[in-house]
Formats: C-alpha cells, sequence, structure tokens
C-alpha cells in the first residue's frame, strides 16, 4: 500500500510539489507571524526582562513599563529596613525631546539607572561603558537610533526638553515596543532633563537577599507601602506587554494572518490530493474491486499527505531559517524558539491529515464494478 502511494503521488511531480509548496508556506508563515509576535512583546518589557532587580515598587495603577508614574522616592527608606532586602535602588523612567539640526525634534524616554549596581542599566554596548554614564551630563544612545537623532557622535552634545546632554556612551541594540530612543543616563541627571519633581521616581527596584522567599517578602513590602503595587519581574513584564496586547490589537492582526495562512495551506493540500485522487480513480476502482477497504484507502491518502507535509516542512524549515538570519534586527526582531517551530510543523502535519479527507471522501464513492465495466 505505501508503494502504491508514493509511485501514485510521484507520478505527478507538479502536484505532489504544488503541495508541498503550500505546506511551506503555511510554515513559513506560522512561524515567522509568530516569531515577530514573541520578539515585539520581549520589546514590550525589554527594561524588566533585563534588569537585575528582584522585585519592582511602583505606582498602583502602572500598566507598563514605559508609562511610568512618579512615586515618592522617600518610600525606598520604608523598604530598607525590611528582613529579607538586600538592596533598594531608584529607577526613572521619563518622557523627553531632543532637538536636534534644523529644528527638527524627536520624542524619547529618559531612563535614569543607578551606576553603582548597574541595576535597570544598559546590557550591551557598542561604545563607551556604564562607568560613562556617570559623568556630568553623560547620556547614551543605541546604534539603531543614530539615523533617527541625527547620527551623534561620543562627545558631542544634544538637547533634550531644553537642556543640554552630552552623549558619552552608545548602547547596542536596545530598543523599545514602539521604538521611541532610551537615553540611559545616571538617575539624578535622569530627573534633570526629565524634568521630575525633587523627591520622586518611577520604580524602586528591590534586591533580595540570597535563599529568600519572593512572595513572602512581595507581601510584606505590599503592607508597608499600601498605595504602590509590588510585582515579581515576570509578573510586571506580562502586564506590559499585555497592555500592548489590549491596546493594539496586535494579537488579532498577527492571529489573523497566521489563520489565513494556513487556511491557504489547507485549501493547496486538499486541491493537490483531490486532483491525483481524480486521475488515479481507475486504480483504486481496482483496488477495492480487489477487495481494499476504506481503512486501505485512508492509509493511502494519510501516507500521500504525511510525504507532502514532511517534503513542504522541510523546505519550510529551511526557508524559516535563512529567513531569520536576514530579517532579525533590534527593530524587527524575529524569535523563534524550538517549541514554536516544533509546534509550526505539528500544525502543517495536522492540516494535511484534514486536506486527505476531500480525495477520500471522493474515492469512498467508487464503485469496484466500474472497472469491469471499463
Amino acid at each position: 500500500m505505501l508503494a502504491f502511494a508514493l509511485k501514485t503521488l510521484f507520478c505527478d511531480r507538479s502536484k505532489a510539489l504544488a503541495g508541498s509548496l503550500g505546506v511551506a508556506f503555511s510554515l513559513i508563515l506560522m512561524s515567522i507571524q509568530g516569531g515577530l509576535y514573541l520578539g515585539l512583546m520581549q520589546k514590550a518589557s525589554v527594561l524588566i526582562d533585563y534588569c537585575r532587580a528582584d522585585l519592582w515598587v511602583g505606582q498602583r495603577f502602572v500598566d507598563n513599563v514605559d508609562l511610568a508614574r512618579g512615586i515618592p522616592e522617600i518610600w525606598l527608606n520604608r523598604l530598607r529596613g525590611v528582613p529579607g532586602v538586600a538592596d533598594v535602588r531608584p529607577y526613572l523612567v521619563g518622557k523627553g525631546t531632543a532637538t536636534l539640526d534644523g529644528g527638527r525634534m524627536e520624542d524619547v524616554w529618559i531612563i535614569g539607572v543607578d551606576v553603582e549596581t548597574g541595576a535597570g542599566g544598559p546590557w550591551r554596548f557598542a561604545q563607551g561603558s556604564m562607568a560613562d554614564l556617570r559623568r556630568p551630563f553623560g547620556i547614551s544612545f543605541d546604534t539603531v537610533d543614530r539615523v533617527k537623532l541625527g547620527e551623534p557622535k561620543l562627545g558631542e552634545w544634544m538637547e533634550v526638553n531644553g537642556l543640554r546632554a552630552r552623549v558619552v556612551a552608545q548602547t547596542d541594540g536596545i530598543t523599545g515596543f514602539i521604538t521611541m530612543p532610551y537615553l540611559f543616563t545616571n538617575f539624578n541627571e535622569a530627573q534633570r532633563l526629565a524634568r521630575s519633581p525633587e523627591g520622586e521616581c518611577s520604580y524602586l527596584l528591590i534586591r533580595a537577599e540570597p535563599n529568600c522567599d519572593l512572595d513572602q517578602l512581595r507581601d510584606v513590602l505590599q503592607r508597608r507601602v499600601p498605595h504602590a503595587a509590588v510585582f515579581k519581574p515576570e509578573e510586571f513584564a506580562a502586564r506590559s506587554q499585555e497592555y500592548w496586547m489590549k491596546r493594539t490589537g496586535i494579537g488579532i492582526s498577527f492571529g489573523a494572518s497566521t489563520l489565513l495562512g494556513l487556511l491557504v495551506g489547507l485549501t493547496v493540500v486538499a486541491q493537490s490530493l483531490y486532483a491525483l485522487a481524480l486521475d488515479h480513480l481507475e486504480e483504486y476502482a481496482a483496488l477495492k474491486a480487489l477487495g481494499a477497504d476504506d481503512g486501505h484507502v485512508i492509509r493511502i491518502i494519510a501516507a500521500q499527505s504525511l510525504t507532502i507535509a514532511g517534503c513542504g516542512s522541510c523546505l519550510g524549515l529551511l526557508c524559516v531559517a535563512a529567513i531569520r538570519a536576514l530579517w532579525h534586527n533590534p527593530l524587527a526582531p524575529v524569535e523563534i524558539p524550538l517549541w514554536l517551530m516544533a509546534a509550526a510543523v505539528v500544525t502543517v502535519f495536522a492540516i494535511c491529515l484534514l486536506a486527505s479527507l476531500l480525495p477520500f471522501w471522493r474515492i469512498r464513492r467508487i464503485d469496484p464494478a466500474t472497472v469491469l465495466m471499463g
């Protein structure tokens, strides 16, 4: 039966190729769309994911790490004495407008970090280091924002919110969800540039003592500052990602395009298998005349479907690897973990098996007597 299935499939290579290309298209679309979605969601929480903090303390109704609201900096004195707290540092996320040559303006995020511990600070540098951000007026910009910010060079001055700042470092591939440039600097300089009210910060970053129960510590800190919200990093990251999911409809758009790809793959594979069945109705009728039942027929068609799925998956995976290598960049990151590729392959195999129902429904209605009549 397997030999018959393969010979029937590959006797018309054009139909087999069309089915394989349909499978490859579906797999590519699912993988790339899923990879883009995961990459964008990581950008939505990039400041949290790379921050060396065990707990975040912020304003009670904060929904997104970038859209911070001010809290009293003095709260850190309430938290430092809590058993299990090793260190507390203020963190500032403020908005600004950079004035560039020719009068052009660019909105930016001003990120104020504690340069001693580096908590919440840049984790990849193209030029300079964290130590450079200790300099008076010192700020960093990112490589991907070079053109957007007028191609500044190290040592040049820049105007942010009408105040002067000096470019002392360049980060590498650190950008947020809405691609507004991140300008990292020390906390005091960030307060000046963002014109933040004195004694106010955006978050307090908590570093816990080793082997401390973070859930229990969070509950204790929450009681100390009842007007704030205390988050574990993974909780705050999920909250930030959910914010953009709900506000932008990104999940619906990515889901709709992925579903479209699945439907295209299903249609192409079903059409190819159905055309093959029509071309070989006499052979199937002969098999049924020799005693083959519906179980034999469905196994033949299933073998053809799985063969198409295997060939299309191999082609699709090669294309996905090439596209990811050529396309991936900080502005449109494509994150394709192994579980996503495995899920895409399993899905296209399921689609192919589903597509085999159409030709099976046609073949099962064949009257074996047609062989004798022919």
